[in-house]
């Protein structure tokens, strides 16, 4: 990449960082967010629900509402509004002033993502698109890196309040970084909502588009109760706890960069297989070592870097296997793919959250490696229908 385009791919990585910094950063400090709200884990935990499920649905008919528009200026306004709703969290102090915040956040974060990602892909052309998408999921990466980790320590010391001001404060600056860094980008190729709807009426587009929320699922209905799983389950201390999640999101931009590089050289369909597959053995070594190692610090962080690792590296495998389901219609389907991701947060958290309350967070994890496999077998079974017919995809 050129000198330029590398600062651009890296602002637009900035743009996910900051976007997934509130989506994130909740559920590192859920424990703390509910006392605080009043509520329950269980229901605080919707609240992630709710930013995923408002994503997923909402954030399509925006971008197909501002399609019109150059890339740059929606980012740009996308960025400006999410800066504005998460200095709203300052008014928070219940449950349901929280909803109307989180809906805002949805929609603005996602439009500012999904536009990042389309952008990306057409800066760095085919050949490098790969490492373009995976640097740009970095931002994603990040956040569990930085903003979670920090977010949690901040929200120890200052109560939770103070973390998603700054998160707001950052998102205004990346907003003035986009006027000068990017240039004035032509509008993304327009498709009218209704055709994007007619794509999920097409067998491999719907099918893909399941492998996505599947696999989603299976990830978040463990991390989204993951502090409080790592505190009743594995009994280890809250105080244990920021270090941990610093681990996790180290091994999570190493898994996206190495993820990135393999779809570069293998092939996303390769990638996905053995990423899935490694993901799937190290959940399920979850509750092994909470019945071998109970109260191991070094076993739960080992196991927990490994998870984080070999989900991340299917992130741009998934993007590409989304966006090569119907070339022409390429950005839509980057965005579509999107979409799939936060409902499978949505589902996954909704889920987790009811089997939390029923059946007790050990068993998060075996449903976790359940939804998973479904979507790895969904992914073999529609290649094969896709290779013994063309004509129905």
């Amino acid at each position: 990449m050129k000198i330029r385009l590398q600062y651009q791919i890296l602002l637009l990585a900035m743009t996910t960082f900051v976007a997934g910094a509130n989506e994130y950063i909740l559920a590192g400090i859920l424990d703390l967010v509910a006392p605080g709200l009043g509520a329950p884990v269980a229901l605080t935990g919707q609240l992630i629900t709710l930013y995923a499920f408002v994503y997923g649905l909402g954030v399509p008919v925006v971008v197909a509402l501002t399609s019109q528009i150059g890339r740059r200026t929606v980012m740009i306004a996308a960025m400006f509004a999410y800066g504005l709703a998460s200095l709203l969290t300052l008014q928070v102090h219940d449950f349901w002033t929280f909803v109307p915040v989180r809906i805002l956040q949805a929609l603005s974060g996602g439009t500012a993502v999904v536009t990042a990602l389309s952008t990306a892909a057409a800066l760095a052309g085919s050949r490098r698109q790969g490492r373009a998408i995976a640097t740009v999921i970095m931002g994603f990466t990040a956040s569990l890196i930085v903003a979670v980790p920090i977010g949690r320590e901040i929200a120890l010391r200052y109560g939770w309040h103070a973390v998603f001001p700054l998160v707001g404060l950052l998102s205004l600056a990346v907003a003035l970084s986009h006027w000068f860094v990017l240039p004035a980008l032509s509008p993304a190729a327009s498709i009218p909502l209704r055709a994007q709807l007619a794509l999920l009426r097409r067998p491999a587009v719907l099918g893909g588009l399941m492998v996505t929320v599947l696999w989603m699922a299976g990830y978040v209905m463990t991390y989204s109760f993951l502090t409080p799983y790592l505190i009743e389950v594995q009994h280890l201390s809250g105080a244990s706890l920021s270090p941990i999640l610093l681990m996790f999101g180290l091994a999570s931009l190493v898994g996206s960069r190495l993820g990135g590089s393999r779809t570069d050289q293998y092939g996303f369909h390769a990638t996905l297989v053995g990423a899935k597959l490694l993901q799937m053995g190290f959940l399920a070594a979850l509750p092994l070592t909470a019945w071998m190692w109970p109260g191991s610090l070094y076993a739960v962080a080992a196991v927990l870097t490994m998870w984080s690792a070999t989900a991340w590296a299917a992130g741009p495998a998934q993007q590409i296997r989304a966006a090569a389901l119907v070339p022409e219609a390429r950005g839509v389907l980057v965005g579509l793919n999107q979409s799939g991701m936060q409902i499978g947060i949505a589902a996954g958290t909704a889920l987790g959250g009811l089997v939390t309350q029923t059946l007790g967070l050990a068993v998060l994890p075996w449903l976790s490696v359940a939804m998973i496999l479904a979507s790895l077998l969904l992914m073999g079974f529609r290649r094969r229908a896709s290779a013994a017919d063309p004509a129905i995809s």
